[in-house]
């Protein structure tokens, strides 16, 4: 039938899009989220085996949250970046013509309203779905959220706290213990500390902005010291701090040893882009 194919087709070009918007972000954030959830589901499980049923609807509630969590990020974050995307990303969707500002801004609007709406269904996620969306607003359209400061050190572990506490609710149906909680603090410390990385590859776009991180605040060369030798060694205190180091130090300290390698090696963005990818693997490894 003419309507069945129609709505197929919107579907698959709204899934497309959506894949096109946000997938150079699932490794830091919906694999992240979805690592997370395991963990939890794992702990509930063992601690309330009655409740598994509860345990999985939330797994499947989780998949929505994280999907409109980036989707509505990414949206406010391109919008608003359109001229820095069309210098270090013209394939993303608006510069490269595939879709309008103003279409970008009905899914902004749509994508915001289901994230939301998946928030007060679920009131014990409302304080991390509250806390990402301010944190969008401060990153996407305030001047303290373009500098190094602001963008890395405040916004990427107040927005990652939302991740990991948020992931963890929706399937363990409670908050994160005392240990789990001291764990999630002391990753995202280490993702404000390590997040700088990113900025490596897109200084060109970001100083036609006017966005000041930490590659054009202090040079290029100089940043990628002050990552290796001065943020690094605090991002590896923090985890050992967080009690995170402990459960696997010699592989750890040996991919922060290569991520370390790597940045003092780069030149150019695509290396700085694969550097940035292998930063987020310690993450993966927790």
């Amino acid at each position: 039938m003419p309507i069945i194919k129609n709505v197929r087709t919107i579907v698959v070009q709204e899934i497309n899009l959506l894949t096109a918007f946000s997938w150079r972000d699932h490794s830091a954030s919906t694999i992240v989220g979805a690592i997370v959830s395991l963990g939890a589901m794992l702990n509930a499980s063992r601690a309330q085996a009655h409740i598994v049923p509860n345990i999985l609807s939330g797994y499947l509630f989780l998949i929505p949250w994280l999907t409109s969590y980036l989707y509505f990020f990414n949206l406010s974050n391109q919008i608003v970046g359109v001229e820095e995307d069309r210098i270090n990303k013209p394939d993303r969707p608006i510069p490269s013509g595939n879709v309008t500002i103003r279409g970008a801004r009905v899914r902004q609007a749509i994508s915001f309203g289901v994230f939301l709406a998946l928030g007060l269904a679920r009131p014990r996620l409302l304080p991390e779905t509250l806390v990402w969306m301010l944190t969008t607003a401060f990153l996407c359209h305030t001047k303290a959220g373009n500098h190094w400061a602001g963008k890395n050190s405040i916004a990427m572990p107040i927005g990652g706290w939302a991740l990991l506490s948020g992931s963890w609710k929706a399937v363990a149906l409670m908050k994160p213990n005392p240990i789990v909680h001291h764990q999630m603090v002391a990753l995202c410390l280490w993702g404000g500390l390590l997040t700088h990385i990113q900025d490596l590859r897109d200084v060109e776009g970001d100083r036609v902005v006017g966005r000041k991180t930490l590659p054009i605040a202090f040079g290029e060369e100089r940043s990628r010291r002050i990552i290796v030798f001065l943020l690094s060694p605090f991002a590896i205190v923090a985890l050992w701090m967080g009690d995170v180091l402990q459960t696997a130090p010699l592989t750890v300290l040996g991919l922060h040893a290569f991520l370390g390698w790597r940045v003092l090696r780069g030149k150019d963005a695509r290396y700085d882009h694969k550097t940035y990818m292998v930063s987020w693997h310690p993450l993966h490894q927790k």
